[in-house]
């Protein structure tokens, strides 16, 4: 094995760091790279993206992600999976889907859906949120109940799964930083802490994204479910984690482009390489030309 490569356990552990705020995203944004959007065909979502995620210089994952917006409600997808040199050792595919609505400046969850591929196992996660924000949870194969219970009823509730979670809906010309967000996974339970840094003009790797972004300043705050002490420590005081979030949907929405944090294994950076954003079919102005 290369010297490089540091083994499977570090960067298992930076992919589960940048896993708390990454994996969590579920939406792309318009690139102005393309200006004629794309036709969009009954299968197509709004919007979607390819990124990548570096970690000491080396790529160890790469994905998409996508959004369907219609009116209020909202379907997210993110597909990811292990690559380069790591991928050779730790082969791992990773799919997650989440779909509500949207109020004022707000979220509202009603389904989530996880499945990972990993050692040549599968594992389904589910939750399905009722109208006052309790999520009912199952697990294929089973968790046990012990398991389940570390995150108590009353931690659940009125949050949001991780795909929601950096779909930031603003009011007016509201700050999309400056805000607590709870996050519960079905297993683990935090809090991600945003604060508004500055706004700059980005261009990502490969230019996936050029244009404006704000970038906020990310805590992460383990709240239950975390055990391994380590890990929850260095998410405690991690106080050098950027994410840049740009508006999409008229600057009613905020999404990430980039994530950049610290590993115990290296720098660790998200970075949206390729975006594609697609236009509605009007299909009744269709049939009434073909008319």
């Amino acid at each position: 094995m290369p010297s490089t490569f540091k083994g499977r356990t570090g960067y298992r552990t930076a992919a589960a760091l940048v896993a708390c705020l990454v994996l969590a995203a579920g939406a792309s944004t318009p690139s102005v790279a393309t200006p004629v959007p794309l036709e969009r065909t009954e299968a197509s979502p709004d919007l979607r993206a390819d990124y990548t995620v570096y970690v000491g210089g080396l790529i160890v994952a790469e994905g998409s992600m996508s959004a369907t917006l219609e009116g209020e409600d909202y379907f997210l997808k993110n597909e990811l999976g292990s690559a380069g040199l790591p991928g050779k050792f730790w082969n791992a595919r990773w799919t997650m889907t989440s779909e509500g609505r949207i109020v004022e400046d707000a979220l509202r969850p009603s389904r989530f859906a996880f499945s990972a591929w990993e050692k040549n196992e599968t594992k389904k996660r589910e939750i399905l949120y009722d109208d006052h924000g309790v999520p009912t949870l199952s697990f294929d194969p089973p968790l046990p109940e012990a398991e389940i219970g570390k995150t108590p009823p009353g931690e659940r509730r009125n949050t949001l799964d991780p795909v929601s979670a950096f779909l930031l809906p603003v009011v007016a010309d509201g700050n999309p930083c400056d805000r607590s967000i709870p996050v519960f996974d079905g297993k683990r339970r935090y809090d991600l802490h945003l604060v508004f840094d500055k706004e700059e003009e980005l261009t990502t790797r490969d230019g996936g994204y050029s244009g404006e972004a704000i970038r906020c300043k990310v805590r992460v705050q383990p709240r239950t479910g975390l055990d391994r002490a380590k890990l929850t420590t260095m998410l405690q005081r991690r106080d050098d984690t950027f994410i840049w979030l740009a508006p999409v949907s008229g600057g009613r929405l905020y999404i990430p482009v980039r994530v950049q944090m610290r590993t115990p294994v290296g720098g660790a950076v998200l970075d949206v390489v390729k975006l594609r954003r697609y236009a509605a079919k009007d299909i009744s102005a269709a049939a009434t030309a073909a008319e």
